[in-house]
């Protein structure tokens, strides 16, 4: 005998169902109880009938409580792919370096990411978005429309630990913000948080690269500038041109 468990073991009945015998056992209980509750219980073990239908129990409350992911990205950009974008001469080297990027995320390991810069409309947002749905399935993607973000955190309080720490970050539209130094703080949070993290960020901006100390700061600009690959696109707003992107 032991003090807990099982006590005593005999023959107990068949099941008529799957045949399998089903033995008396005797349990304590495993804590005090009032001595009138006596000392344990006699249970009966589980055939192979019980245990297939607590499978399928547990399968069935696995799956209605398995709720799918929200997509991080809105849904104008759910649609955007590689095999999408327009390729041309005026975009080539960018599209091939974000697939790649894409492609060879999983080795990235020094949070090192991408920053595609150019004027409105030469399609940095919709490689931005082909980056992050190539991955999303595989990886933890965030995605944030920097103005908007910074709007909702002058209002409320903003979780940050998933931007921190999602395998990936889109940051669109960098440097569109209204630059102060509370924006300038709490984008230093999120960039320094991803790098200290070894964590890849995909930033778009409008703005040329050497000024872009004048729209975020001389901290961020340092950072986003030496831990990303520059990407440039130009050519004209193919919005205006229908070409959708």
């Amino acid at each position: 005998m032991i003090e807990y468990g099982i006590r005593r073991r005999l023959r107990g009945e068949t099941c008529p169902a799957c045949g399998e015998e089903r033995h008396r056992i005797y349990k304590s209980h495993p804590i005090p109880v009032p001595a009138s509750l006596g000392r344990g219980l006699w249970l009966f073990t589980d055939c192979a009938c019980i245990r297939q239908a607590r499978a399928e129990e547990r399968s069935r409350r696995e799956q209605l409580l398995a709720v799918p992911a929200a997509h991080p990205l809105p849904p104008g950009l759910q649609e955007k792919s590689f095999a999408g974008f327009r390729v041309t001469d005026f975009n080539r080297d960018a599209y091939e370096d974000s697939w790649a990027f894409a492609r060879n995320f999983e080795k990235i390991n020094d949070g090192k990411g991408l920053i595609l810069a150019g004027p409105s409309g030469t399609g940095k947002t919709h490689l931005a978005a082909a980056i992050a749905n190539e991955l999303r399935s595989r990886f933890s993607v965030a995605f944030v429309y920097l103005p908007t973000l910074l709007e909702k955190m002058r209002m409320t309080n903003v979780p940050l630990e998933p931007l921190l720490h999602a395998d990936l970050l889109v940051v669109d539209d960098l440097g569109s913000e209204r630059a102060t130094d509370w924006t300038m703080e709490r984008l230093l949070i999120i960039v320094d948080g991803r790098l200290n993290n070894l964590k890849p960020t995909v930033f778009t901006t409008n703005y040329d690269l050497q000024d872009l100390d004048k729209r975020v700061g001389m901290r961020v600009a340092s950072r986003v500038l030496g831990s990303n690959l520059r990407l440039l696109l130009r050519g004209p707003d193919f919005r205006l041109l229908s070409v959708g992107y």
